[in-house]
């Protein structure tokens, strides 16, 4: 057992790969929380070697941006056609950030936890510290230890669960377009990259942009000061499925959530409200805090309202949410977020984090764009007599 560390000519851990990888192991496994070609690039080359006549998986991590496309990809071509790389994403906000790395043959092992990524920062130049822990299988105590580690990345890799799928061309392409792995080319940020590769998140929404389909939503134990676990929210929908409780709603927009009206001289423009079927609210209440967190208008009988504050893009704002009992309608009220959208465009709402100082992510997602398409999945709710579609992720 020993500490590695780095930077420096002895202990580094794209040296120790490298090492590896051209020794007689059988197997090589890891799982990392970000790649990106600066780190490939120092490995690829006997990785491509020790795959053709060895066991090859790595699970990867897509959170934060900190994973880009090339790194993928050159990692994917690596290790084909006998190795897989298999990406792990949670579309909860729960990021994947282990660094482990394990050679194994029938009789020893070498294990590598630490702090380094599969980047050229992580591999080599950044300050980095490792343990690395060599295994006698012969010992009991030491094979116990391999079948912890193999523990972890069973589960991390388990394409059952619903957090990982096994990366192709296809899944590669449909990252990209789900901008979960940015691209190199068209990011300066990534070009000579030498950190560990945690990524610079491009804006508030970059966090949702990493939860659409087709990875799901895994609760996890996270504990939370003064929140029964009961209270913990849980679960994500297929298609046609109502939950009781969810993280995002979406819903695409009509003309009488983001038109003006009438526009002719002395016209009054209509309130800047955004219209919620009543079915959506009562599908999902605690949602929206409902009715709990409403408050009765003392000027209108019947009439409750929340002031919720929401981010939207780089700013914070206010918005109404309020119901009408003599229209029958839920409604949220703000300028800002008529004049961000357009007709046929899905609004996105997101529960935020309970110590954040706002109440809900809001995205406008513009029609035509792929992003559109995979949310329009998730919109199977209808609205009699109006195209509008509804649903929660």
């Amino acid at each position: 057992m020993e500490i590695m560390r780095q930077p420096g000519e002895s202990g580094r851990l794209g040296d120790w790969l490298t090492a590896n990888l051209d020794r007689d192991w059988t197997h090589f496994r890891a799982a990392v929380a970000f790649v990106k070609r600066s780190g490939v690039k120092h490995v690829a080359a006997p990785l491509a070697a020790f795959a053709k006549v060895q066991r090859v998986e790595i699970v990867v991590g897509v959170d934060h941006e900190g994973t880009s496309y090339e790194g993928l990809e050159d990692l994917l071509r690596a290790v084909s056609p006998n190795g897989r790389v298999v990406v792990f994403h949670n579309r909860l906000r729960h990021t994947f950030h282990p660094k482990l790395y394990l050679f194994r043959s029938a009789t020893h092992a070498e294990v590598v936890v630490g702090s380094g990524n599969l980047t050229e920062g992580g591999l080599f130049t950044n300050y980095e510290a490792s343990l690395r822990l060599g295994l006698d299988l012969a010992k009991p105590e030491d094979t116990a230890a391999l079948r912890s580690v193999e523990s972890a990345l069973d589960e991390w890799s388990n394409l059952g669960s619903g957090t990982a799928l096994v990366l192709d061309d296809g899944l590669l392409s449909r990252l990209r377009n789900l901008r979960l792995v940015p691209m190199e080319a068209l990011t300066p940020s990534f070009s000579g990259e030498s950190s560990a590769g945690s990524g610079a998140v491009a804006s508030p929404f970059a966090a949702h942009r990493e939860r659409p389909a087709p990875f799901e939503a895994k609760p996890t134990s996270k504990p939370q000061a003064g929140v029964p676990s009961g209270e913990m929210r849980e679960g994500t929908i297929g298609l046609g499925h109502q939950p009781s409780s969810a993280i995002c709603f979406v819903m695409t927009l009509q003309n009488t959530d983001v038109g003006i009206g009438q526009t002719s001289e002395g016209t009054s423009r209509r309130s800047p409200e955004i219209f919620i079927p009543l079915a959506a609210r009562d599908a999902n209440p605690s949602f929206w805090d409902w009715p709990h967190g409403f408050s009765e208008d003392p000027a209108k009988s019947e009439k409750r309202d929340r002031q919720t504050r929401v981010r939207l893009g780089d700013a914070t704002i206010a918005v109404n949410m309020m119901t009408w009992p003599d229209r029958h309608d839920f409604r949220l009220r703000s300028e800002a977020l008529r004049r961000a959208a357009n007709v046929g465009d899905i609004l996105r709402m997101e529960k935020a984090e309970p110590e954040l100082d706002f109440d809900y992510y809001i995205e406008i997602i513009p029609k035509g764009t792929a992003p559109h398409t995979e949310h329009l999945l998730f919109c199977t709710g209808v609205v009699r007599n109006s195209k509008k579609r509804f649903g929660y992720c």
